[in-house]
């Protein structure tokens, strides 16, 4: 009976550690991931993201063509397309843009910051209660607020002079004039196989992919490689 008390006792107790470790942790990366979360839905005034322009109004005018009105399909839209197709697989997935390993502690870690972004970007009220994953609860104070930022972001960009075709493809064209010629000067001459690269470095072995990921992270506006 005692041996089946303390057990009882010990599945109380641990919950209850790890819960003043997770807040913990939260404490210190809140800052952290603040900023990450401003310099993905912000823009700068020296580099606007042109491409996110033009896609966004290029949904405005099928939105208009279709004779849809509601912004919240709209919204939807836009979410659907950039910060759940695009950011939430790079928020989940570093190693595309960075040349680093991931481990499952860190998958498990970066799954909690991805989920906190999806809600940000959601409509929906969140329906939370003691029974809802710590994933969601964590962050739930912080969504209200993470949700005016994804909605003046969308703003700023709708605000944004529109653009031409040709000035697309200029920028497009002179994106990956840039992307090639820093990667002419990094990467060697032949590239290596696969079996050859399997025995690179770390910091060779991802290099290419991670140029990859580079230039589509400028193309959404963010320049901070």
């Amino acid at each position: 009976h005692k041996k089946s008390h303390r057990q009882s006792h010990r599945k109380k107790v641990l919950p209850e550690i790890y819960l003043t470790r997770l807040l913990s942790t939260k404490g210190t990366l809140q800052k952290f991931l603040d900023d990450l979360f401003k310099a993905i839905l912000s823009i700068r005034d020296d580099k606007p993201p042109v491409a996110v322009k033009y896609f966004f109004d290029f949904l405005e005018e099928q939105a208009e063509k279709r004779g849809i009105t509601d912004p919240d399909t709209l919204h939807i839209w836009k979410t659907n397309s950039l910060p759940l197709r695009f950011w939430v697989n790079i928020l989940k997935n570093p190693q595309f843009v960075f040349d680093i390993d991931k481990t499952d502690h860190i998958d498990a870690c970066l799954s909690v910051i991805a989920q906190a972004f999806i809600d940000a970007c959601s409509l929906s009220d969140l329906q939370l209660g003691k029974d809802s994953p710590t994933n969601k609860l964590l962050y739930a104070k912080e969504i209200p607020e993470y949700r005016k930022i994804v909605q003046r972001y969308y703003k700023q960009i709708h605000d944004m002079p529109p653009l031409s075709e040709q000035e697309m493809n200029a920028h497009l064209a002179e994106e990956s004039r840039v992307s090639a010629g820093a990667g002419a000067s990094a990467l060697p001459r032949p590239g290596p196989s696969e079996a050859a690269r399997a025995q690179l470095p770390p910091g060779t072995r991802c290099h290419e992919e991670a140029r990859k990921g580079v230039f589509c992270v400028k193309l959404a506006g963010i320049n901070f490689i």
